[in-house]
């Protein structure tokens, strides 16, 4: 091949070539060639340059953020498919263009400034809350940069906040926009409407034509998933218990273990009325013995029944230490005498008492056995985990560890990443969520690690992919045919309905319309833009404040085969009220809109 290349170098045409080439570098020159470029350039804005080594350091800055902030390790190549590169970059390019800007009206800071700045730094304060010269040096080494490259960096900070709070200081939101966004959100409706319907009967059955053309204009909606079928061993501490058995000595031993945890201590329900002094709780402990109610003198004091009541209590859930020794002392329905507690002084009174139990092993068999077997099937499973890895790190076949170790084994034919089977019913699968979302990022062939899921674990393998494709016609000509109908089942109601609103609009009265139609005249009131409800839905809502007062328009149903014709009535909007949360939250969602533009307004 080069000895032809040679050949061909020798030729009349090729040497005029290459006399051409020549006069033009003769002409034009080569030094553009070597001039004009910046090494390590990569943006230059102004006076400013954006080294390689600048946008590397940045770059990977955020890779470890975005690593720590996820838990997962992040690739560059993970960073730059969601565009992290371009986020980074983009930023630099905005830092530049503010450092330019501050070159430009030569903006500083004193090194006293930076100094007070760093040392405000809650980072590098010790415990007293004040600066810590060894908590800045531990900080620079754990970062690995000199001081000298911290004081310019956050120099460089400071200026640009400097400038760009500048830039947004002081704004105000418009009041007329304010006033104007307030009533737009407040502003109500009621409304007048009637129903159509189109039966089925009314449209031209679904011609060979139509169901063709509806199935090509369509395919997305008549092709199958990306299908899977995955053998699945699973070793769950649910299945392995249930095997297990428990003897009585065992029984005992776990009693005697967890007596603790079936001991209910004693709660009662205590009425508690509290006083300033103890002689006004005196008076009205004198009051009570002289035949007065106990919830009557409540009252008097402006209290409620709820108020005061403090209903199936455990002796630690009062915080008091003295109301509660008191309270728990008292007979039933016994008041007590006034009670001096730490914050107040209290009379009480115990309505209902409920004794403390320990109960028995008897009582708690079933629910111990339970305990005790599900304790012993997490070990199960982990000595089946070791069992299944072994036998997996030997290469063998699902099936043949199913049969050794007596693990389950499932094999599912086919299953969608949305957990259905090719006839579109649901897939019965443990642990489905997680189980599809592994499968569908593994393939058939990979060793994948197990899943562990509520202290069980969960082997799977891909034994066959079936990619998404369309169906044939033939398969899917039901849901096709259904399709049409419903197509022009909307159709015809649109055309209903828009012929209607024609006549409305030509001054034939609502009521005669809907007499017409053989429907109803219904009312709504009270609606707003945000809001739905049962009878009006968000079409008919949008319909609804897209016209005037009096105006006549339409929506289709939720169903499709039928649309709702409504009248707009009366149009409410409150008085203005600066003051009120409404037109705080409008203010605050335009002042947000103008602190995030003008910023970015003057950096483009």
């Amino acid at each position: 091949m080069l000895e032809s290349m040679r050949n061909a170098a020798k030729s009349w045409v090729a040497k005029v070539l290459i006399g051409l080439l020549v006069i033009s570098f003769a002409v034009w020159g080569v030094t553009d060639v070597f001039t004009g470029y910046r090494a390590g350039a990569l943006a230059t804005v102004g006076g400013q340059e954006i080294s390689a080594n600048q946008f590397n350091d940045a770059f990977n800055r955020m890779l470890r953020n975005m690593s720590q902030q996820t838990g997962k390790a992040m690739t560059p190549d993970d960073a730059r498919k969601i565009g992290l590169d371009k986020t980074v970059l983009n930023t630099l390019i905005q830092q530049a263009a503010l450092d330019d800007q501050i070159d430009a009206l030569k903006l500083s800071i004193s090194d006293a400034k930076m100094a007070e700045q760093i040392a405000g730094n809650k980072s590098f304060q010790g415990l007293d809350g004040k600066f810590d010269p060894a908590a800045l040096k531990n900080y620079l080494e754990r970062i690995g940069l000199p001081e000298s490259a911290l004081i310019a960096n956050e120099r460089a900070v400071a200026l640009r906040s400097a400038l760009s709070d500048a830039v947004g200081a002081g704004l105000a939101p418009p009041k007329t926009l304010v006033e104007a966004l307030t009533q737009f959100g407040a502003e109500e409706r009621d409304a007048r409407y009637f129903t159509i319907t189109v039966a089925e009967a009314e449209i031209a059955a679904p011609t060979e034509d139509d169901i063709k053309k509806q199935y090509e204009s369509s395919p997305d909606a008549y092709t199958a998933p990306e299908y899977r079928s995955i053998a699945i061993l699973s070793a769950e501490p649910a299945d392995i218990a249930p095997k297990l058995n428990v003897t009585d000595d065992e029984l005992k031993a776990g009693y005697e273990k967890y007596k603790a945890d079936f001991f209910t201590p004693e709660t009662r329900t205590i009425l508690q009325i509290t006083f300033n002094t103890e002689a006004e709780a005196a008076a009205a402990k004198a009051k009570i013995d002289g035949g007065a109610d106990f919830m009557s003198v409540a009252k008097e004091r402006g209290a409620t029944e709820a108020d005061i009541t403090f209903a199936k209590r455990k002796k630690t859930d009062f915080l008091d230490k003295t109301i509660a020794d008191a309270a728990f002392s008292l007979a039933l329905n016994q008041v007590s005498a006034p009670v001096k507690g730490s914050l107040a002084t209290a009379l009480l009174k115990a309505t209902e008492i409920v004794p403390e139990h320990q109960a028995s092993l008897d009582e708690v068999r079933d629910g111990l056995k339970q305990r005790l077997q599900q304790e012993r099937a997490r070990d199960e499973a982990q000595t089946l985990f070791d069992a299944v890895e072994n036998e997996k790190n030997n290469q063998v076949k699902f099936e043949d560890i199913a049969s050794k170790t007596g693990v389950p084994l499932m094999i599912v034919p086919a299953v969608s990443r949305s957990g259905e089977d090719k006839d579109g019913k649901n897939v019965d699968m443990r642990h489905k969520n997680d189980l599809l979302q592994a499968a569908f990022d593994s393939d058939v062939g990979v060793d994948n690690q197990a899943l562990t899921v509520e202290d069980g674990f969960t082997w799977y393998e891909v034994r066959e992919v079936v990619p998404s494709a369309l169906r044939p016609l033939d398969t899917v000509k039901d849901k096709v045919r259904a399709d049409v109908i419903a197509r022009k089942l909307r159709e015809a109601a649109s055309e209903k309905a828009k012929a209607i609103v024609t006549r409305a609009q030509s001054g034939v009265a609502f009521d005669a319309l809907a007499q017409e139609a053989g429907q109803p005249v219904r009312e709504a009131s009270g609606l707003k833009r945000n809001e739905t409800s049962a009878e009006f839905d968000s079409n008919a809502v949008t319909a609804l404040f897209g016209v005037a007062q009096n105006e006549v328009t339409w929506a289709f149903e939720g169903d499709g085969r039928g649309a709702k014709v409504i009248q707009s009535k009366a149009v409410l909007a409150p008085a203005f009220d600066p003051a009120s949360l409404a037109a705080k939250q409008a203010s605050d969602a335009i002042l947000n809109g103008l602190e995030s533009d003008i910023p970015q307004l003057y950096l483009g």
